[in-house]
This record gives structure tokens, C-alpha cells and sequence, in this order.
């Protein structure tokens, strides 16, 4: 199957999906700032940075990719992306963890609650898209 999808497409699925996890990420942070300390306000938004950077750049590699090769298969974009968002995802944990003076299960809260943005991108589909 070839990637019928313009760069253009996959940049606005990403926008989607960055807005979701902002959100979500938003509302993680929030409870940080309000009930906790500042170390764990820096931890949460280390967490929340770890979940979208990664993915962000997976999808502008994915994107610059569709627009310069169409022919490319939508297999070989979505490798592409999940092996980018793999690999930086694991090197900004281990810096994380190893040079940050933070508070690990806080990171890791805020990373999967991030995360879970991803699930409700959905929600924020344009009223004259039809998929």
C-alpha cells in the first residue's frame, strides 16, 4: 500500500495529537504546581517534554519523507516514526535519569499521563473532515 497522505496530512495529525497531549500534560502539570513542590513540578514537565518531543520529530521525519518520496509504502512511514520516537524516547530517559537531580516516579506519572493524550486526538477532528 502506497502513502496516499501528503506531508501536509501527517503534519496535521500531528497537530492533533500534540494538542491532545498538551492538554492532558497541561491538567498533570497543574496538580504539580498547586499541590507539590517544584522538584516535582520540573520532574512533570520533564516527563511531559519526553512524551511529546519524540513524537514530534517522528512525524516531521515521516512528514518531510512523504512530501519528497510519494511513492514511499505508509509501512515504511509508520516504521520510520515509531523507530525515531523509540530511539529518542529511550535517549532522553536515560540523560533523564542519569544528569537530572529529579524525582524519577514523578517523570515516569507525568510521561504515561502525557502519553494518554494520544487516545483522545480524535476528539479534535475538523468538522468538514469526513475520516
Amino acid at each position: 500500500m502506497q502513502a496516499n497522505m501528503t506531508g501536509d496530512d501527517i503534519m496535521l495529525a500531528g497537530k492533533r495529537i500534540l494538542y491532545s497531549q498538551l492538554i492532558i500534560g497541561s491538567i498533570f502539570l497543574l496538580y504539580e504546581v498547586f499541590f507539590k513542590d517544584k522538584v516535582n513540578l520540573e520532574s512533570a514537565l520533564t516527563g511531559m517534554v519526553i512524551a511529546i518531543v519524540p513524537s514530534l520529530i517522528g512525524m516531521i521525519f515521516a512528514s518531510f519523507k512523504a512530501k519528497y518520496r510519494p511513492k514511499q509504502s505508509l509501512n515504511d512511514l509508520m516504521q520510520l516514526s515509531r523507530n525515531i520516537k523509540i530511539i529518542y524516547t529511550i535517549v532522553m530517559f536515560i540523560l533523564t535519569f542519569r544528569f537530572m537531580a529529579l524525582r524519577n516516579v514523578t517523570v515516569l506519572a507525568a510521561y504515561c499521563i502525557t502519553v494518554l493524550g494520544f487516545f483522545i486526538s480524535p476528539l479534535f477532528k475538523d468538522k468538514q473532515e469526513n475520516f
